[in-house]
Order: C-alpha cells, then sequence, then structure tokens
C-alpha cells in the first residue's frame, strides 16, 4: 500500500474538519429550530401583531386589590426606525388608616424586533427592595440577568407583558420580575363578560398553570382586556381596562 503525502494527509484533515464543523452547525440550526417548534416561538415581522392598530399608543388598566382601587398599570407604544418599543409601568400604593403601608413599582422596556424581543430592561421596587432584570438578543438565545443570576432562553421566548396574544400558543415564559424561564400551560376557559373602556364585552378567558399561577382575557381581536392573579400576600389583585381597545365600536 503507498504511503499519503503529507501534502494530502494535511488537506484530507482539512476537508474532514470542515465538513465536521458544517454538520455542527447544521445540528445547531435544526435544534434550534426545533426549540422554537417545541415551544410554540418564532419570530416573523409579518406575523407579529400590530400594537398600534390593536392599542394606538397607548393602554391603561385600573388595579384593584380585593375589589378595592389601588394603582394604574400602563403600557405605551412607540417606534425606534423599525423597531417596536414598548414601555409598561405598574404603579400601587396600599393605604391603612391613612398611611401608605406597602408600596410597589414596576418599569420595563422592551424592543420588538423582527417581531422577537431583543432586549428588555426592568425595574422593580417592591416596597423599598430593589432588583434590575436585563435581558439581551444573542444569535439564536435571549441572555436574561436577574437577581437570581444568568439565564438564557431561545429567541422568540414571550415576557409577561401579555399585551402580545401570541404568547397563548408558548409553554415558557420570560417572567420579567424575578427573570426566570418559567414553563406554563395555558388553559382556554372560554368566553366571558368582562368591562372593556367601560362597556360589558365578550372575552376569551385562559389560565395559566405550572410555574406561574394567573389569568388573562383576550377579545377577539386578540387584545389584552384583563388580568386576575393573587398577590404575595393572598389578596386578589384585578386588572379593568379603562382604555386598552382602539376602534372599539368598529369590532362589533
Amino acid at each position: 500500500m503507498s504511503k499519503m503525502s503529507p501534502h494530502r494527509g494535511r488537506l484530507t484533515r482539512a476537508i474532514v474538519g470542515l465538513c465536521a464543523l458544517g454538520f455542527a452547525a447544521l445540528v445547531a440550526i435544526d435544534d434550534a429550530a426545533a426549540n422554537e417548534q417545541r415551544h410554540g416561538l418564532a419570530c416573523s415581522a409579518a406575523a407579529q401583531p400590530d400594537p398600534f392598530e390593536l392599542y394606538g399608543d397607548a393602554m391603561r388598566f385600573r388595579v384593584l386589590r380585593n375589589g378595592s382601587p389601588v394603582g394604574t398599570h400602563t403600557v405605551t407604544f412607540s417606534r425606534q426606525g423599525r423597531d417596536i418599543i414598548v414601555e409598561s409601568r405598574f404603579d400601587v400604593q396600599v393605604e391603612l388608616l391613612f398611611i401608605t403601608a406597602y408600596e410597589y413599582e414596576y418599569r420595563a422596556i422592551d424592543t420588538w424586533r423582527n417581531g422577537c424581543l431583543a432586549a428588555m430592561q426592568a425595574w422593580i421596587d417592591n416596597n423599598g427592595a430593589r432588583h434590575e432584570v436585563v435581558a439581551s438578543a444573542d444569535g439564536d438565545r435571549l441572555i436574561i440577568d436577574g437577581p437570581g443570576g444568568r439565564e438564557t432562553a431561545p429567541l422568540g421566548i414571550y415576557p409577561t407583558h401579555h399585551w402580545n396574544a401570541g404568547v397563548l400558543q408558548s409553554d415558557i415564559v420570560l417572567n420579567t420580575i424575578t427573570g426566570r424561564v418559567a414553563q406554563v400551560r395555558i388553559v382556554d376557559h372560554g368566553i366571558e363578560t368582562v368591562t372593556i373602556n367601560g362597556e360589558n364585552r365578550p372575552a376569551r378567558h385562559f389560565g395559566y398553570t405550572g410555574e406561574l399561577q394567573n389569568q388573562v382575557w383576550y377579545d377577539e381581536r386578540g387584545r389584552w382586556v384583563k388580568m386576575r392573579f393573587q398577590g404575595s400576600d393572598g389578596s386578589t389583585i384585578e386588572y379593568v381596562c379603562e382604555a386598552c381597545a382602539r376602534n372599539l365600536t368598529a369590532s362589533r
């Protein structure tokens, strides 16, 4: 058997190495695609709902605690080039005997690009205890830094800001308060009557189970119109829509 020349041997090893790298890249792409498909995630600017068409440039909820008003939750939308900027603000004050017994402030800014969350920064002040959650896209992943450390999630994960009804197809969400990726199951509980912009109207009720417990309602156009969850003290927190549906009469 004839010996392989050193030059030919190096060329063969180089070709094999390139093939291995190409195969590894294909496997990584396939894994990322499978991950997105498994979790119901996909980035598509065409598929993303237009928040300006659904909500205008802002939406607002009145926040109730055990039926009594304690604050507001507002969401505003703007554009920076092709990006959509979503700012969420949640402010609560609980008073006891004319003294503020508890305060909670939450503010977050999301950047949506090509149908995906590309960046997020959230500031939380829980009665004086403050922390931040920061997320940014890195290739096909979202890198998340929160009070519990760093996590990664597939690009296309939805944050728990609820305005985008695409989240209903997912089984993971980014908990924007803790910075953790939460495994969830979202169950359709059917049509109910809720108050939207001061009117009683039908909306579909969805319940989160798993690592996040929450109840949300969307109208027939996929607009977020109500939410209810249990506070850390066991109280019932409810969001009542004051201005969260653009062109309401046209959707009848």
